[in-house]
């Protein structure tokens, strides 16, 4: 009984040492966090950072907070409207059997001498949000460059038309 009994007092006084430490004492009994863990939260962090810059950067097309963004994103639709309605006209002359035809449906817009856009990661955005703004187009927006290096605008049928990777990223944060 009373081996219980010293054993009791053992743990009591124990207890009441432990509670008596500080927090930098109570630190030395804390198991350290891996190098590895410690990479893994960074990366986990910096993943996070990322996809709320994308996040916001895509908001930022759809309600455009520049005057840059707005006439953008007007200026593809112009185009994409002057695309429909070279499409009408192929259609009409086919049906007329006429012989003339449009050799390129290549389009020049103010977009087309924006490097944010032709070269940059702009268009990722703004092909989602025309996407987006119209769900039955059955074309994509793309810039396509000649080979004196200017860019035109391209609507490309949207069945084959693979994202890009940023645009699959977009995607997958976004849905």
């Amino acid at each position: 009984m009373s081996e219980k009994k010293n054993l009791v007092q053992s743990i009591a006084a124990f207890s009441k040492k432990f509670s008596k430490l500080d927090e930098d004492d109570k630190e030395q009994f804390e198991i350290p966090v891996s190098k590895d863990k410690l990479l893994q939260d960074e990366i986990n962090r910096r993943e996070e950072e990322r996809e709320e810059n994308l996040r916001r950067r895509f908001s930022d097309f759809l309600e455009p907070r520049t005057q840059d963004i707005e006439e953008d994103e007007k200026n593809l639709l112009q185009a994409y409207e002057l695309f429909c309605r070279l499409n009408e006209v192929c259609e009409l002359t086919a049906k007329e059997n006429s012989t003339a035809r449009l050799r390129s449906f290549e389009i020049t817009s103010p977009l087309c001498k924006r490097d944010d856009y032709t070269l940059g990661d702009d268009m990722a955005f703004l092909r989602l949000w025309f996407l987006q703004k119209n769900p039955d187009a059955a074309v994509v927006p793309e810039f396509v460059r000649d080979e004196n290096g200017q860019f035109f605008l391209d609507f490309t049928d949207r069945e084959p038309w693979e994202p890009e990777s940023l645009e699959k990223e977009l995607l997958r944060i976004l849905i």
